[in-house]
This record gives structure tokens, C-alpha cells and sequence, in this order.
């Protein structure tokens, strides 16, 4: 999960400073898109490993709900900066920024699976 976290993060960062085309473009949104996936397939079990079996069916509905509040904030963020003047490029480095902090956060600060 790190490792797609971080694959991530590089992928968008780098996206920004390449030059490419139509094609260039299509493998970096494949490869992004990759890793959307595969954290979406690996979420349950690390949600398993680390808050355990007893209350796995509720955890998991709370840790896949957060991507539905998470998307909504994505929103407001994305609004109220572009809206007061920040150009995109500021918008893709803060988003760029919590990407990292989030890699951060779940490569340091684990949670002992122990309940």
C-alpha cells in the first residue's frame, strides 16, 4: 500500500514537468489509474491486518466511506483556491504535498493490530 502510495505521488508529481503528447499522456493516466486500483483492491486486507477480524465488515465500510467524504472535500479545496486566484499549478503542489504526508503517515506511524 506504501509502495503505490509513493508510486503515486512520483507519477503525479513528474506528470507535470514532462512535455509529452496524446500517447505520453494515456500511459501516465494508465499508470495513475494503476494505482487507484490497486489501493482499492489491497484496502481491505490491510483495513483486516490492522484493525483485526472482530469488526472487520464495519471498519471497512467506515475506512471506504472516508474516499466518498474525502472526494467532497477534494472539491471545496479545489474551489475555494482556484476561486481566490491560485493557479493550478499551486493547487497540484498542495495536492502533491498531502500525497507525500499521506505516504509519510502510513510508512512511520503504524497501528498495532493487537485488539
Amino acid at each position: 500500500m506504501c509502495t503505490l502510495q509513493a508510486l503515486f505521488a512520483v507519477l503525479y508529481i513528474i506528470m507535470f514537468f514532462t512535455q509529452h503528447g496524446k500517447w505520453g499522456y494515456a500511459i501516465f493516466v494508465f499508470c495513475l489509474f494503476f494505482c487507484v486500483g490497486g489501493s482499492f483492491s489491497l484496502i481491505p486486507a490491510v483495513t483486516i491486518r490492522t484493525f483485526g477480524n472482530q469488526f472487520c465488515t464495519a471498519n471497512y465500510g467506515l475506512v471506504f466511506t472516508s474516499g466518498v467524504v474525502g472526494a467532497l472535500l477534494n472539491i471545496l479545496i479545489l474551489n475555494l483556491t482556484i476561486n481566490h486566484g491560485m493557479s493550478h499549478q499551486h493547487v497540484q503542489w498542495i495536492i502533491a504535498a498531502f500525497l507525500v504526508a499521506g505516504f509519510i503517515n502510513s510508512t512511520f506511524f503504524k497501528v498495532s493490530s493487537q485488539i
